[in-house]
């Protein structure tokens, strides 16, 4: 994987990661048309507190070069999650430290590309990657709650509801209510 090589040869893991259905790869220039088309989507776009709407191909480019520089800064951890069976990319993914010892996922998937297990997958390998990786103490993530594909990945990850909070959207300019959840590392290492 020589084209991700400039924003990984520091990182504490080695990217891709990978599981049955999935590779979890940092997002690539040529991803551009791809996020536009699914991200551009209005039934996805409204679960995300960070998609505009309408979102099109030069969006979908910058966001990309910040992925990749917040990559490089070791505070962002944002992925393309690839189909292993079509090559496809499906989604995106990210962990962001919120601190020394917290970190938050975010993830989106395509609507062509839901219910399969992807959003599942991803997260639970950016949880893993969190703790083990990063020695994060605690995991969490938020939806809103009127998102139950987007809790039930959550909760299928070993994640609990914490509380409801508020959190400002740049995107849309208003507030939004989500449910947050969250996942503890034990002290072996490893999620309950």
């Amino acid at each position: 994987m020589r084209p991700f090589r400039s924003h990984t040869d520091k990182l504490p893991f080695r990217p891709p990661l990978r599981s049955a259905q999935l590779i979890l790869r940092p997002l690539e220039r040529t991803d551009a048309l791809k996020v536009a088309e699914l991200a551009g989507d209005w039934e996805v776009a409204r679960w995300t507190t960070d998609i505009p709407h309408p979102y099109d191909a030069n969006m979908a480019r910058n966001f990309i070069a910040w992925a990749q520089d917040e990559l490089k800064g070791q505070r962002r951890f944002i992925f393309a999650m690839v189909a292993r069976a079509s090559g496809d990319l499906v989604g995106i993914i990210s962990l962001t430290r919120n601190g020394a010892d917290e970190g938050e996922i975010g993830y989106w998937v395509g609507l062509p590309y839901q219910g399969r297990g992807f959003a599942r997958e991803a997260a639970g390998a950016m949880i893993t990657m969190g703790f083990e990786a990063l020695a994060l103490r605690r995991v969490v993530a938020a939806c809103q709650p009127g998102n139950e594909r987007s809790w039930r990945v959550m909760e299928g990850c070993g994640m609990r509801y914490v509380e409801d909070v508020q959190r400002w959207s740049m995107a849309r300019r208003e507030t939004f209510q989500l449910s947050l959840y969250a996942i503890d590392r034990t002290v072996e290492g490893r999620a309950p």
